[in-house]
């Protein structure tokens, strides 16, 4: 199949996606958050079966956290990224992982750095940060200075 191909057939086939060939070999695919899971299952049925990573970048001034699903066809060799965007105020999406059961380990991690909710991912509990008590971490607006003077009363100088 190729990138063209693949991308009428999701913009016709998943509700409201726009999908843009970037260069040979890999494909863009935006889904409103209600369509991401319909899309990942539309694309593992035709041959994506390699879901290597899900990623996360919070637009502090937009208001909004972007998931990257990042989808891999060894067939054809093509690389997916199929986005979608949530708000930062209660960000919540349905879970990945009945479609890519590993799914589960990435929105750990996402969960637990940006605070985005994964419905029905049954193991949200801290992967890389057992013991933390502050704010999700990876967002923008974390203050990291701050943080370090609350938990122990010194910051360093600017610079060391």
């Amino acid at each position: 199949m190729s990138e063209d191909d693949l991308k009428k057939a999701i913009e016709r086939g998943v509700e409201a996606a726009a999908a843009t060939v970037q260069k040979k070999g890999r494909l863009v695919v935006t889904v409103p958050k209600t369509a991401a899971v319909s899309a990942l299952i539309a694309l593992r049925a035709r041959g994506f079966e390699h879901l290597s990573a899900i990623s996360c970048t919070d637009w502090l001034e937009e208001g909004q956290f972007e998931l990257v699903y990042h989808l891999w066809s060894y067939s054809d060799k093509i690389h997916v990224m199929l986005k979608t965007r949530l708000p930062r105020e209660n960000p919540q999406i349905v879970t990945a992982s009945p479609v890519f059961p590993h799914a589960q380990t990435y929105e750990r991690e996402i969960h637990e750095m940006y605070g985005v909710r994964f419905e029905g991912n049954p193991r949200l509990t801290p992967l890389l940060l057992d013991h933390w008590q502050g704010p999700p971490p990876m967002r923008r607006d974390f203050d990291t200075r701050q943080y370090v003077q609350d938990t122990f009363g010194s910051t360093p100088p600017v610079g060391e």
